[in-house]
Parts: structure tokens; sequence; C-alpha cells
């Protein structure tokens, strides 16, 4: 069974351990653009940063293995598909996106990967 069996995909969409205030993506970044890449979360726009507080975001944070460029991140809120949306709409979240987009593989990694919860220890 992979994990892109409808079995497992199945299994972890009725998952009783999933949680709407939780959520884990995925991105990738250019192995080269790591280090800009770093340097820019270091000082994220007040702006960028009040949308995100405005539109629900809490406790976010971003991983990185810095072998693959593979970012992890991580974000609560009272409904996490609501506070996506909400970022969304926003013009300073578009501008953000764009100073951004040169950092990611293409033809997607800037393109957040959606994980599955399906385990949760309180």
């Amino acid at each position: 069974m992979t994990t892109n069996s409808p079995a497992v995909r199945d299994l972890l969409d009725s998952c009783p351990q999933q949680s709407p205030r939780r959520r884990c993506f995925l991105l990738r970044v250019k192995p080269k653009y790591l280090a800009p890449y770093i340097e820019d979360h270091q000082s994220v726009w007040e702006e960028m940063r009040q949308a995100l507080s405005n539109a629900g975001w809490r406790n976010y944070s971003l991983f990185l293995d810095a072998e693959t460029g593979m970012i992890v991140g991580y974000y609560e809120a009272d409904d996490v598909q609501a506070a996506q949306e909400a970022i969304g709409t926003t013009d300073v979240n578009r501008r953000w996106q764009e100073a951004m987009a040169r950092y990611f593989l293409e033809p997607d990694g800037g393109q957040p990967q959606i994980l599955s919860q399906y385990f949760y220890l309180p």
C-alpha cells in the first residue's frame, strides 16, 4: 500500500485525531537560495506579521532541512481553513508571495503541500 493509495487517503480523511485548529505543510526551496530565504524571514514585514495575526494565524513556525531545502510549516488557528482563506485575500500576502516566489523549486515548490494529521498528544 503506497501513501497515495485510496485506502490510506480514506483512513487519513476519517482519522478522529485530525484537527481544524492545526495545520502542517511542506514547501521546497532551491538549495542555492536557502541563505537569502532564511535572511528574509529574519525580518518579515510587520504588515505581513500583522495580517497573519489578523487572519487568525498563531504559533506559526517554519523549520528547514538544510540538506534538501524542505521547509516544514506549522500554525494554529481557530479554523485553519478560514485562516488560510483570510490571509489569501490580503494585498500584503500577495506581495510577500511574489517576493518569495524566486526561492521556490519549480513548478510548485511554493505551493504548500498540506500534511494530514493522524496523531495528537495534548
